[in-house]
């Protein structure tokens, strides 16, 4: 059965994005990340993406993810106002536009198959995913920088503990990544 994986990079203090909303100090050098066999094997191991509207949106062109994006599997855009054009898909790659994260994350497991789902962009998804207990695992990459200010990660928890166990420590360049296991 897939696992519903959530990735991020954060700083060092947890911060994803700097005071002005920038990402820049936490971008990792990406030519050697897309080298890694870290991002091979997440790569072979991907059956489906789950991501939110910003991050659908975050691409130039949305038609590039069906050319160039890493991963080629189903993508299920968690939205309450799809666009108007639906993007270029290929055999491979298509978009499933839907309203809350139960709904996504069900969709994806249920394309992914034995594969894993992967959810990628920023925190809002990956708070209502986590408060829903619908992810599995976390996949946490620290940039070696101090931002002292931003939108933290894990900012809007409220009172929910989540019990986690580290499972694995890769190092790809400057970036640690650190899975966790999320205790059930």
């Amino acid at each position: 059965m897939a696992k519903v994986i959530l990735g991020m990079t954060m700083s060092l203090d947890g911060f994803i994005n700097d005071a002005s909303g920038s990402g820049v100090l936490l971008a990792p050098n990406l030519e050697e990340l897309d080298r890694s066999d870290l991002m091979q094997e997440a790569i072979g191991e991907t059956g489906a993406v789950v991501m939110g509207r910003r991050t659908f949106e975050g691409a130039s062109d949305p038609d590039s993810y069906a050319d160039s994006y890493e991963f080629q599997v189903p993508i299920f855009v968690i939205t309450t106002h799809a666009p108007e054009r639906k993007p270029k898909e290929n055999d491979r790659l298509h978009f499933t536009f839907v309203n809350t994260v139960e709904a996504a994350i069900r969709q994806a497991k249920q394309a992914a198959g034995a594969r894993d789902v992967v959810v990628v962009g920023g925190p809002n998804v990956g708070w209502q995913l986590l408060k829903a207990s619908l992810v599995d695992e976390l996949q946490i990459g620290i940039m070696p920088v101090l931002l002292g200010a931003g939108q933290q990660l894990f900012g809007h928890l409220e009172d929910r503990q989540i019990l986690l166990k580290k499972t694995r420590l890769v190092e790809v360049g400057q970036c640690t990544y650190v899975y966790f296991t999320v205790q059930k």
